[in-house]
């Protein structure tokens, strides 16, 4: 159940207790008590929204204070002496926040997959067009990692075609350190017979001179939108996580009941060879009270064989 949490608040966004607990949620933080909800007297530490210390006050002076500055009150941490609260704009704050460390880090992971494999005899033509592709790419991301994989011998062949990039790109990105080389090995050769060809790998990553940066530009109802559509996906994943670990015990459960299975199946075949009639022996109560056996005819053979067969079972036990 979400915990109830102001539905007002000050700056461009207004969320209400619902998407302030979602959001919280998916930062991995508790919701803070804010404004009239904040349920306490003494002395607090305020900062303001740079999280710069403005001084010591009554609790109700600072609440004062805050809606002097047309920004809400929040509680940090009441357990503290004194308490420590913040002046800032809570809404704004946490969609600033969802939108650096969640959304803007998976579209960058997503990014940084997409980086390009060049081939050492590409062609002038080829070469520009994807210098273009890669001015479209950084106009959304901020580095870009160029690789050529090819034979040692072509490897000065691979180098100037990276310089060639560099020169061509130079208008809206520049490199980060040198060209780096090391040695490729293929992971699988279908024909083993087949000699290996020694190769290099050529990597050179490159920065946008224009970095792009996270703007709070969405309107409420598309970041609303977006907050809902990242707090669903990750009760998804967390069901199937859980599914995963069920999966796992039903297949451990199994792999058990198969051994208990197996042993009583072992059982139950030293019971069928005890009542065969080819051993020819059979159980005794002695005056102990204990479980012997004796042959019927004396059969020397059998009698190793039934000693065997004890000695197995309780070896098993």
């Amino acid at each position: 159940m979400f915990r109830k949490v102001p539905i007002y608040c000050f700056g461009k966004y207004k969320f209400n207790a619902n998407i302030i607990n979602k959001v919280s949620t998916l930062l991995k933080i508790k919701p803070s008590l804010a404004n009239e909800d904040i349920n306490f007297f003494g002395d607090v530490r305020l900062l303001d929204s740079q999280n710069k210390l403005i001084g010591v006050f009554a609790c109700e002076e600072a609440r004062k204070k805050a809606d002097k500055l047309g920004q809400d009150l929040i509680m940090i941490n009441q357990e503290i002496k004194p308490a420590l609260c913040k002046v800032c704009d809570y809404s704004d704050e946490l969609a600033s926040k969802f939108m650096n460390d969640i959304v803007k880090i998976k579209e960058q992971q997503k990014l940084n997959d997409q980086h390009f494999k060049l081939s050492h005899s590409i062609t002038m033509q080829d070469l520009k067009l994807k210098v273009n592709q890669a001015k479209d790419l950084m106009k959304k991301q901020n580095t870009l990692r160029v690789t050529i994989i090819c034979p040692i011998e072509t490897a000065i062949q691979a180098k100037s075609i990276l310089y060639t990039l560099k020169d061509l790109s130079q208008s809206f990105m520049i490199p980060i350190g040198d060209i780096k080389t090391k040695d490729f090995k293929e992971k699988e050769q279908f024909d083993k017979k087949k000699e290996q060809q020694e190769q290099v790998q050529l990597d050179i990553e490159f920065e946008s001179i224009e970095k792009t940066e996270q703007h709070l530009d969405l309107p409420q109802i598309k970041i609303e939108r977006l907050i809902n559509q990242y707090y669903s996906r990750s009760l998804q994943e967390k069901t199937e996580d859980e599914q995963d670990l069920a999966d796992l015990f039903k297949v451990q459960q199994s792999e058990k009941d198969k051994k208990l299975e197996t042993q009583d199946s072992k059982k139950s075949k030293l019971e069928e060879m005890m009542e065969d009639d080819e051993l020819d022996f059979q159980l005794q109560d002695i005056s102990t009270n204990t479980s012997s056996c004796y042959l019927k005819d004396g059969n020397l053979s059998k009698y190793v064989k039934l000693y065997k067969m004890i000695e197995w079972s309780q070896g098993r036990k």
